[in-house]
């Protein structure tokens, strides 16, 4: 099953990744953006942070993965007070004990906040170590959570039977994890979890496994999940679920320690291989380009994002050793139906060394993604150089260096505060301010840290559609995807809300919430659409500021100008007047009069909106009228008035059109065409 996929609002790199001579950037926010710093999350063995709105009030609230052993390795949910909290935004209080009232104490590493049971809220799953089961933990709705362990796993294909709690191939196993990742891996509208596994002892004899969500949030293993030729032992330490090759299902990718960090490409639509549901596509995607990671692969964090601005997504790797961190840029195109990644240059100037952790955001509100990284010691911030003229796309410089190597000397984080091992960073506005603060999650006895960006300007910058596609016919429905793209990560980007509003054989619209399936991308189902004729559909995607993005589709023979009628006769009967063109920037258009009198003066009126007012024995529609044009029809009674349709113009703009006939022969000597809507795609 193949889709038609046409791109949307991208803005392509121009001119190549190297540049000679460079202005220094400009200093956009002068003051600094992060002077404070707190510790609202606890000290303990923190080893994840992940943020989400659990509670329905419009605030981010944050949860953490805690390991070791004692009180402070629980894992711990902290509620933003804002919203139905009643006191403020930014400000958080520890709600484990009511929230997470049976949660255990586990040898966590990772968290992740998703819908995995479709009802609209936040579930939390839980990634543990040290042979213990991962966990599920159901949100009631109104941000209080169950642990549903037992019930939520299911079919258990490959685990050996001494890992299993129950040894019925089905329920919780006892595993060796670092992370998971959620998303629509199969595209049947429900969320489905890539596991990874590094072993005992890091030993790297962990499977790393799929289970896909059966529709209840019952996950059931996928296996086989990859081709056999490929290698088992990943060792993974991070995992990001996203389309790299432009085909609309989700590819794995996997940063591992001590292996090579991997890409595995789906098969559901763009097939490599027919043997297995996912093949391991390292080579050609990673290594051909002489990209090897001769660094002995310490990969320890990924992030993937838009870092060129050329409309598909990069890879950042993080390197735990030295300072090997790794650009790998998507170089667009799938003839092979491969994604191939190449590094170019030095994109990260004056990278500092044994990085940990990384997250990609809009520090500088410039409207592109900078980095926020840290290592053992200090957290950093790199400024990214797609909207700054004094750089170049996809070039990286960190803040506070003065040199030549790098063109940012103004220092973002402060140095109070600032030190201790990271193990994990999120960017997102906690405080509902409009900018990007930064949260981090630290061991070793450090404070987990919360830096409040106080300087920074609200974002105003309004998200792109990377891909959207013209939909796939399932059954008696229509199935359509957009890939939401802005100066946000991945993790933001999932909360968006994305709307489909669709018209189906020009029955009255009806509006309904995309299905979020990860990866920045959104699902929608245009129900009854299938053999209908005629679908017309606008989605819109509005990022957590406020700022909307929209495209709109057209499926079958669908007219832009739609005829409103009440024509009134003359001397050739009742006068004509159509559309011709698709209303879309830049376009071709016409509007043309037939069966009018000949050689008679014929005036064009144009309004905005469709107001039905009686005029000159018949009824006129665009009223107030914005424009009157005098024209002449031709010896044989038309007129043909071409236009260009302008850019800027937001879809679904609609306008109203009618003539009025000089007629001898009409009622009161004036003969009206029928009213036309045209409405802008």
């Amino acid at each position: 099953m193949r889709r038609s996929i046409v791109t949307a609002s991208i803005v392509l790199c121009v001119g190549p990744l190297t540049s000679p001579a460079q202005a220094q950037f400009t200093d956009l926010q002068p003051g600094r953006n992060f002077p404070v710093t707190v510790s609202p999350f606890g000290t303990g063995e923190s080893r994840d942070i992940d943020v989400g709105d659990v509670d329905g009030d419009g605030d981010l609230d944050v949860i953490l993965a805690n390991t070791g052993s004692g009180l402070s390795a629980r894992n711990r949910i902290f509620i933003n007070k804002g919203g139905l909290q009643g006191g403020e935004a930014g400000s958080f209080g520890d709600q484990t004990a009511v929230r997470f009232a049976d949660a255990p104490i586990d040898a966590s590493e990772n968290v992740d906040f998703a819908d995995i049971d479709g009802d609209g809220d936040l579930d939390v799953f839980v990634s543990n170590a040290d042979g213990q089961p991962s966990r599920f933990f159901v949100n009631d709705g109104a941000g209080f959570f169950a642990e549903e362990t037992d019930t939520r796993w299911g079919r258990l294909v490959s685990v050996p039977a001494d890992q299993q709690l129950t040894g019925t191939n089905s329920g919780p196993w006892l595993g060796w994890s670092c992370d998971c990742a959620f998303g629509d891996l199969d595209d049947d509208g429900d969320l489905d979890l890539f596991q990874s596994s590094y072993g005992p002892s890091f030993d790297g004899t962990g499977e790393s496994r799929v289970f896909l969500n059966d529709g209840h949030g019952v996950f059931d293993e996928l296996w086989p999940w990859k081709n056999a030729s490929s290698q088992p032992r990943l060792r993974g330490l991070d995992v990001e679920l996203a389309d790299l090759d432009g085909d609309l299902d989700f590819e794995i990718v996997v940063a591992s320690r001590e292996a090579q960090s991997r890409i595995y490409t789906n098969n559901l639509y763009g097939p490599v291989s027919g043997s297995s549901r996912f093949t391991d596509t390292t080579g050609p995607s990673l290594l051909a380009s002489g990209t090897v990671q001769s660094h002995n692969a310490t990969e320890r964090d990924l992030s993937l994002a838009d870092l060129d601005d050329d409309g598909d997504l990069d890879l950042w790797l993080t390197s735990y050793v030295n300072q090997h961190d790794r650009l790998f840029y998507n170089l667009g195109g799938n003839a092979d139906g491969v994604a191939h990644f190449d590094v170019t240059g030095l994109p990260i100037k004056s990278k500092p060394g044994g990085l940990v952790a990384v997250d990609l955001a809009d520090i500088d509100g410039d409207g592109d993604v900078d980095a926020i990284t840290a290592n053992s010691a200090l957290a950093y911030v790199h400024i990214g150089g797609n909207s700054q003229g004094g750089s170049v796309a996809g070039e990286f410089h960190r803040s506070g260096i003065s040199s030549g190597v790098s063109l940012y000397p103004f220092f973002e984080l402060p140095a109070s505060g600032n030190s201790g091992w990271t193990r994990d960073i999120a960017a997102a506005d906690v405080d509902g301010d409009g900018d990007v603060d930064l949260l981090t999650a630290r061991e070793l006895g450090f404070a987990n840290r919360l830096w409040s960006n106080i300087e920074g300007v609200p974002d105003t910058h309004a998200p792109a559609f990377r891909l959207v596609d013209d939909g796939v016919v399932e059954g008696a429905n229509v199935v359509v995807h957009a890939q939401v793209s802005d100066n946000a990560s991945l993790a933001l980007i999932r909360l968006y809300d994305v709307t489909l509003t669709s018209s189906v054989a020009g029955a009255p619209p009806i509006t309904a919430a995309m299905f979020s399936q990860g990866g920045g991308q959104f699902r929608g189902v245009i129900v009854g659409a299938a053999g209908a004729g005629c679908v017309e559909y606008t989605i819109e995607a509005i990022d957590l500021a406020g700022n909307t993005a929209i495209a709109s589709r057209t499926i079958g023979a669908c007219s832009v100008f739609t005829d409103l009628g009440d024509a009134l006769t003359g001397i050739a009967g009742d006068p004509q007047l159509a559309g011709t063109g698709t209303l879309t920037p830049g376009s071709p258009n016409s509007l043309d009069l037939t069966d009018a009198a000949p050689n008679a003066l014929a005036i064009l009126f144009a309004g905005l909106a469709d107001n039905a007012v009686p005029f000159k024995g018949g009824t006129l529609h665009p009223v107030p009228v914005l424009a009157a044009v005098n024209l002449t029809t031709s010896p044989s009674g038309t007129v043909s008035l071409p236009f260009t349709w302008p850019p800027g113009v937001p879809p679904g703009f609609g306008f109203v059109t009618q003539f009025a006939i000089q007629d001898g022969a009409a009622t009161k000597n004036v003969a009206l065409s029928n009213a036309l809507l045209g409405t802008a795609h």
